[in-house]
């Protein structure tokens, strides 16, 4: 009877053993699966982050292109005659810019039919092109300007043209 009760203990003994490696084992697997939850979390949030600060790089972008010494003629002005120049020497700069593409297009006055220049009565230039696919295009508006003579007169002739400034999309947006 003495290793009836002996039995008895060992296998309530084994069984507390067994209960406690599986609750072992459950809070084992909670925790991995909590910290999964928050992997997959902190993975979109990044992804979010990475996306708006493409975005303040873009708008940031559109500042700096618009003071550069190499295309403006004053605040918020582009110089045609020197864009037409980058436009020609455009791939030579690959390193320079921190965005997929620059593009300038006049909208004003209207425009029936587009001409990338640099061409005559052109109204399109594509200063640069990183040849990426899914670009997300950013923008804003200055002045085109050319320095012309007519009448024995030279000044400075202005319209009004969209600057714009692609990176590269984020999938997801």
């Amino acid at each position: 009877m003495g290793s009836f009760v002996g039995c008895i203990k060992m296998k309530a003994g084994q069984l507390r053993i067994q209960q406690m490696a599986f609750m072992i084992i459950a809070i084992f697997f909670f925790f991995v699966l909590v910290g999964l939850a928050f992997l997959s979390y902190e993975t979109k949030t990044t992804s979010s982050d990475f996306a708006d600060l493409q975005k303040q790089q873009a708008i940031s972008s559109l500042g700096v292109i618009t003071n550069m010494p190499e295309l403006s003629c004053g605040e918020l002005c582009l110089d045609a005659d020197k864009l037409e120049v980058m436009t020609s020497l455009s791939n030579s700069y690959e390193d320079v810019w921190p965005v997929a593409s620059i593009n300038v297009t006049k909208v004003y006055p209207k425009v029936d039919k587009w001409i990338k220049c640099p061409a005559p009565d052109c109204n399109y230039y594509s200063v640069y092109d990183s040849g990426r696919s899914s670009v997300t295009q950013y923008g804003t508006f200055v002045s085109l300007c050319k320095r012309v003579k007519e009448d024995g007169h030279v000044y400075d002739r202005c319209e009004i043209a969209k600057l714009s400034v692609g990176v590269k999309g984020v999938a997801g947006q």
